[in-house]
């Protein structure tokens, strides 16, 4: 039975009153395949297990799919409560949507163990928000269910976080605090990983020595790596954890606190979101005024922060991201896997870019092509890459439309 999700933030409180409803609601049975080229829309029942409850940038995909998606492709979408890195909860939450009638799952997580058991209950599993570790990707390739894994690759993580320390080096930065994400916990994501990595570099670039922890590792913990000034003329320090997720790292806040005190930063380089979290830990020890990137999304929350000066760089996905993945599902419930997997039949590893903004002018222009009523991966857009539609939609075809980029896009909207 679904439960109703934990909610941490206001924002939060809208999805939760909508997915709050009994996950075990009747569900269409009018899903037989039609024949190439009817254009008579079948219902789609499509599960959704989600990184996290709370998230904004969760929220927003959310939204996406059911205030969007659901009428404009016939599709009833199921959530379960996110598994976090719990791989069992990630099972029951497969086996809870395949008892609720859905034909396939659009997993923000990216559990091998979930995959495995979507596979065994013959329920198509496509893996949106980023491409999948090596080591994942391997583990599930084979299987026959897998379409495989939508989104931003990690070397575009890389690229998220080089980038933004770039931009900030070059307008003037010289008291920086590079704050870690999820590095040095026990809970490693790789994405953040990357992302520091990016930093890392570019301040290397910079002229800034780093020194790899001497024990432990920075992504498993508990070694930290440290950054000395050396030719750059930059004051770094270094805070690993995750501001606002008290669950997952009760101590960060203390550790926070005791890394900033008595010190002066006038950039912060994040490696994922939080800015507002972030800031607000910052003016509890008297430190104003510094600006922060995120690696993140397009989200009120983000907008906010570029409205109160706080932000200035975002690298980050957007609502409708998650569109080229449901066509992916709905042309495998078509029978029509094909188009979506790789040409050996493994899984596909499809990329599909960051959008930036380096202000609040490009955030809100970059927002207006992704309104709620007209998204940047619409329902035009998306029904021409539905194979039950055009049936001379290919593999590369499909590859090129799960790529598009915000100029591509915002082309195709004129």
């Amino acid at each position: 039975m679904f439960t109703k999700l934990s909610i941490r933030r206001a924002l939060a409180l809208p999805l939760a009153l909508m997915t709050c409803l009994p996950l075990f609601a009747a569900c269409s049975d009018d899903t037989d395949t039609p024949s190439g080229g009817d254009t008579t829309a079948p219902k789609y029942v499509i599960g959704v297990i989600p990184f996290s409850d709370t998230a904004a940038e969760q929220i927003e995909w959310n939204n996406y799919l059911n205030d969007y998606v659901a009428a404009a492709l016939n599709v009833e979408f199921k959530f379960v409560p996110a598994p976090g890195t719990d791989s069992d909860a990630a099972v029951r939450g497969v086996e809870e949507l395949k008892l609720a009638g859905c034909q396939g799952i659009l997993g923000v997580v990216d559990t091998v163990a979930a995959i495995e058991k979507a596979n065994e209950l013959g329920m198509w599993y496509v893996r949106g928000g980023g491409l999948s570790t090596q080591e994942n990707y391997d583990a599930v390739k084979d299987l026959p269910y897998y379409l495989g894994t939508m989104g931003p690759s990690l070397e575009d993580e890389y690229a998220a976080g080089y980038s933004a320390a770039q931009y900030f080096v070059a307008n003037g930065s010289k008291d920086i605090l590079v704050y870690g994400a999820l590095l040095g916990l026990s809970i490693p994501s790789d994405m953040h990983v990357q992302r520091f990595y990016g930093i890392r570099d570019a301040l290397i670039e910079a002229g800034a020595v780093y020194t790899e922890p001497t024990s432990g590792s920075v992504v498993l913990g508990p070694g930290i790596g440290e950054f000395a000034t050396g030719t750059s003329g930059l004051n770094i320090s270094t805070i690993y954890g995750l501001a606002g997720y008290e669950a997952i790292d009760p101590t960060f806040n203390e550790r926070f606190t005791a890394a900033v005190s008595g010190k002066s930063f006038d950039t912060i380089l994040m490696s994922a979101e939080g800015s507002q979290d972030v800031n607000t830990l910052l003016s509890g020890v008297g430190i104003t005024g510094a600006r922060m990137n995120e690696v993140g999304a397009f989200t009120p929350t983000a907008q906010a922060s570029f409205e109160a000066g706080i932000l200035q760089y975002l690298v980050g996905k957007y609502p409708s991201s998650m569109g080229p993945s449901v066509v992916a599902l709905i042309n495998a419930i078509d029978g029509h896997a094909d188009v979506v997997k790789a040409a050996d039949g493994t899984g596909s590893r499809l990329q599909g870019p960051f959008w930036n903004a380096g202000s609040l002018e490009e955030f809100n222009e970059r927002m207006a092509l992704d309104a709620v009523a007209n998204p940047a991966f619409n329902k035009e857009i998306m029904e021409n890459y539905i194979v039950r539609l055009h049936p001379d939609v290919t593999r590369e075809t499909f590859a090129e439309f799960a790529a598009l980029d915000y100029d591509a896009l915002a082309k195709l909207h004129k």
